[in-house]
């Protein structure tokens, strides 16, 4: 039963990926939505949005360490992303199976989707025209060292000062064991169409 509905949920996550392949740049859906024009505007909005995390975790980290930047990020990012986001008039979210914050945690279709992008090292970004929204998905890669500091391997890359930071700002963290240009998430940006 269990190799039955594995099989089935990567039956049905091909037929997404490839009834996708006309959602790809240059190309409008059946519903006459540019997707070249939302592809173009999630790329734009997730730039933006890495650059003011970044340029914060930054200041952090030059402010107090890899452990302040820790923190920071615990009480800052969402708040950040949520701004840009009313800014953008979209939803802004980062997804992944190693997730250091609970709400990251992938749904269903979610998980289906990290695992085949991540098995195919998938660069490009994705759009899917749902009936109340469009979504747009580009893979997250470890871009530099730096990030090896909070999501490196424990004892190598993360001092065991960040690593207590990490344990007590988020319990459960999974987003640790990374290595300069691996795989780590998707942003997911969700336009509602009205």
């Amino acid at each position: 039963m269990r190799k039955l509905l594995s099989g089935i949920s990567f039956l049905l996550l091909f037929v997404l990926i490839s009834c996708n392949q006309s959602n790809q740049p240059g190309n409008s859906d059946s519903r006459g939505f540019d997707t070249t024009a939302f592809i173009q505007l999630g790329d734009s909005i997730t730039v933006a949005v890495q650059q003011v995390l970044l340029s914060n975790v930054m200041l952090a980290t030059k402010a107090g360490g890899a452990g302040h930047a820790v923190a920071f990020c615990n009480e800052r990012a969402m708040a950040l992303t949520d701004s840009l986001a009313l800014k953008y008039n979209c939803r802004i979210q980062r997804i992944s199976d190693k997730y250091r914050n609970p709400a990251n945690k992938p749904g269903e279709k979610e998980a289906a989707l990290l695992k085949k992008l991540g098995s195919l090292n998938a660069a490009s970004p994705l759009i899917f025209n749902e009936d109340s929204a469009l979504i747009y998905y580009k893979p997250i890669r470890v871009a530099m060292p730096a990030c090896l500091s909070c999501h490196g391997a424990a004892g190598k890359d993360i001092l065991p000062g960040t690593l207590e930071v990490i344990r007590q700002q988020y319990p459960g963290d999974l987003a640790t064991g990374y290595k300069e240009g691996d795989f780590r998430g998707l942003w997911k940006i969700t336009f509602t169409k009205e």
